[in-house]
C-alpha cells in the first residue's frame, strides 16, 4: 500500500481523541512511506493502543499496522537479520484482528488477508516455511483466496505438517466428517468392480473427485470434497500420492486403499481396453492407435502409459514410508482369488460390516454385470502374451526408482 488508509472518525464524543489519532496516523504513515519501517511500526503500535474498536477508523489503523509489520519484516529479512527477530514480528502481526465495519466488507477483508499472505511469501522465499505456514492459515481464515492455497500447499509440502480441515473449510468440524472409502488405483486393476461392490454393500454415495477426467490426471478436486466431506462416500480414482492429494486426504480423513496389478498383465489388458475406444480418454489420437499394428500398440503403452504406473507405486510407497497417510495395499490377484473375503476386509478397515451371505450375493450380482465392471477377461497371467524384449523394457522402467519395491506388480 503506497499510502496509508486514512481513518475517518465521526462520533462527536470522540472528536478530541479522533484529532489526536489522525495527527499521529499521518506522522506514522509518512514514516512508512519514507521507508523508516522501524519508526513507523513503533508509531502504529502506539496508535492502536490509543484507538478503540468502536471508532470508525480502527480497522484502517490495524490494516496499516499490518502493512508496517510486512515492510519491516521484508527489510530485516533482506538485511539477513536473526530469524528469531523476524519470527517474533510475524507472531506479533498475527495477533492483529479487524473489529470494525471491515469485518463485513469482503474487499477490505481481502486487503487485510493479502498482507499476511505477502508476509508468508517473504519467509517462503527464504525457505522458512515453518514460519510462513501459520501466516498462510491466518490469511485463509480472514478471506480465502485461490492463490493462498498454492502457497499453503508448498508450505505443507516442505514442512511435512499435516493439512487440517480448517485449511479448506470451516463450515463443519472434523468430528462431522463422513466415512470415505477411497480406492486409489492403477487402471485395469479391477477397481470399477471393487467400487461397485462397496457401493452396493454400504449404500454410500459414489463420487468421482476430479474437475474433469479424459486425458487429465485424476487429481482430487477440493470443491467436491468440501461439498461432500460430511457425506459417506465411495471413490475410485487413478491418482498418485501427489502433495496436493496427500494434503486433501489428510484434511478430510481419507485412508486410501491402493489397488495394484501385475504390470505385464496390465499392459495386455490396457491394449485390449484401448481397442474398444477408450484410448481417447488417455491418449490423444485414436486414429493413430487404431492404424497401428498390435506390436506398435503395445509399444505405445509401454513407452507412453506405463511410466505413470511406476510413479503411482513409488509415490504411495513414499507417502506410507513418510507416515503422511495410512495406506492399505491390495493386489488385483488377491482380490479376484477371494472377492468376498476382500470386500469383508475392506468393510472392517472402515469400521463397517455385513454378513457373509449378503457379501457373497452382492459380489455375484456385481460380477454378473460385465458392462459396468469393465473387465476384459478378469483373470491373471495375460502378460505371457508379451515378447521377451517387451517384458525387459517394462522391467527396465523400475531403474528410475531404486528406493521403490515393485514386487507388488510382479517385478
Amino acid at each position: 500500500m503506497g499510502r496509508g488508509k486514512q481513518p475517518h472518525f465521526a462520533a462527536r464524543q470522540d472528536q478530541g481523541l479522533a484529532m489526536q489519532i489522525r495527527n499521529d496516523f499521518e506522522i506514522a504513515t509518512a514514516k512508512l512511506n519514507q521507508g523508516d519501517t522501524e519508526t513507523a511500526l513503533i508509531l502504529f503500535k502506539q496508535l492502536l493502543q490509543k484507538a478503540q474498536p468502536r471508532l470508525p477508523g480502527y480497522d484502517a489503523i490495524v490494516q496499516n499496522l499490518a502493512t508496517a509489520y510486512k515492510r519491516r519484516i521484508d527489510k530485516l529479512v533482506r538485511d539477513r537479520a536473526d530469524v528469531a527477530v523476524t519470527s517474533q514480528l510475524a507472531q506479533e502481526a498475527m495477533s492483529l484482528e479487524l473489529r470494525g465495519n471491515w469485518l463485513q466488507d469482503k474487499e477490505m477483508r481481502g486487503h487485510f488477508a493479502d498482507v499476511f499472505h505477502n508476509i508468508a511469501l517473504i519467509f517462503n522465499r527464504n525457505t522458512q516455511y515453518a514460519i510462513s505456514l501459520p501466516l498462510l492459515r491466518k490469511a485463509i481464515s480472514i478471506e480465502p483466496c485461490p492463490t493462498y492455497y498454492v502457497s499453503l500447499a508448498n508450505a505443507l509440502a516442505y514442512t511435512k505438517e499435516p493439512a487440517r480441515l480448517s485449511d479448506y473449510t470451516t463450515a463443519y468440524r472434523s468430528e462431522e466428517l463422513g466415512k470415505h472409502i477411497f480406492i486409489a488405483c492403477a487402471p485395469k486393476s479391477g477397481s470399477t468392480f471393487l467400487k461397485n461392490v462397496m457401493v452396493a454393500l454400504t449404500k454410500f454415495r459414489p463420487i468421482f473427485s476430479v474437475f474433469a477426467a479424459l486425458q487429465n490426471e485424476h487429481e482430487l478436486d477440493l470443491p467436491i470434497w468440501v461439498k461432500f466431506g460430511k457425506t459417506n462416500t465411495v471413490t475410485q480414482q487413478h491418482c498418485r500420492a501427489s502433495e496436493a492429494n496427500i494434503q486433501v486426504m489428510q484434511a478430510f480423513g481419507i485412508r486410501p486403499v491402493v489397488l495394484v496389478r501385475n504390470i505385464y498383465d496390465t499392459t495386455i489388458s490396457l491394449r485390449d481396453f484401448y481397442r474398444t475406444g477408450f484410448v481417447e480418454t488417455t491418449y490423444y489420437s485414436r486414429k493413430d492407435f487404431d492404424n497401428s499394428t498390435e506390436e506398435q500398440q503395445t509399444d505405445l503403452i509401454i513407452d507412453n502409459v506405463l511410466p505413470w504406473y511406476f510413479q503411482f507405486i513409488s509415490s504411495w510407497q513414499r507417502a506410507e514410508a513418510d507416515r503422511r497417510l495410512e495406506v492399505h495395499w491390495l493386489r488385483y490377484e488377491d482380490m479376484i482369488r477371494d472377492k468376498a473375503g476382500t470386500a469383508e476386509r475392506l468393510l472392517k478397515l472402515y469400521g463397517l460390516s455385513a454378513d457373509r451371505a449378503t457379501i457373497e450375493h452382492v459380489v455375484a450380482t456385481t460380477e454378473g454385470d460385465t458392462r459396468r465392471n469393465r473387465f476384459n477377461k478378469g483373470v491373471a497371467g495375460r502378460g505371457e502374451l508379451l515378447s521377451a524384449s517387451q517384458k525387459a523394457r517394462i522391467a527396465a522402467l523400475a531403474r528410475h526408482y531404486p528406493s521403490a519395491d515393485f514386487s507388488c506388480v510382479g517385478l
